[in-house]
């Protein structure tokens, strides 16, 4: 039986939108794709990295799983992270040519690597390594 004050926690997370999209407040935190935000960033040479991610994908899942593992690295607190919304975002996903589940570094205005479907930690550190 649920306990609660489980319940009501799991309820407090609900409404402050915890769990969709957010993986931690610490160094990796994605925010939603919103083009102008991520575009600006880019061209100013900031290292961006982007996430493509479905919520019913296991690869994405397990990406973000990986991502937010990583949130006490302070290394990566430098990198601005976003999550473009496979299902709604169908426009970004076509510019950007890349299917659910990939990983896109951005540094010095260019992008810098690209990773999709992998679901190890090592290759996802190879994508962030290389926005720094």
């Amino acid at each position: 039986m649920l306990s609660r004050r489980l319940l009501l926690s799991s309820g407090l997370a609900l409404v402050l939108g915890v769990g969709a999209w957010a993986v931690s407040a610490d160094a990796v935190e994605l925010a939603p794709y919103v083009a102008a935000d991520v575009e600006k960033l880019i061209k100013s040479g900031k290292p961006v990295v982007l996430h493509v991610y479905a919520p019913w994908c296991l690869q994405c899942r397990a990406q973000a799983s990986i991502l937010g593992s990583l949130q006490t690295d302070a290394r990566l607190s430098q990198i601005h992270f976003f999550r473009v919304a496979y299902d709604d975002q169908k426009d970004v996903v076509a510019a950007l040519n890349c299917s659910r589940s990939t990983l896109i570094a951005y540094k010095g205005g260019k992008e810098v690597a690209r990773m999709s479907w992998a679901t190890d930690e090592k290759s996802v550190m190879q994508i962030l390594e290389a926005a720094l």
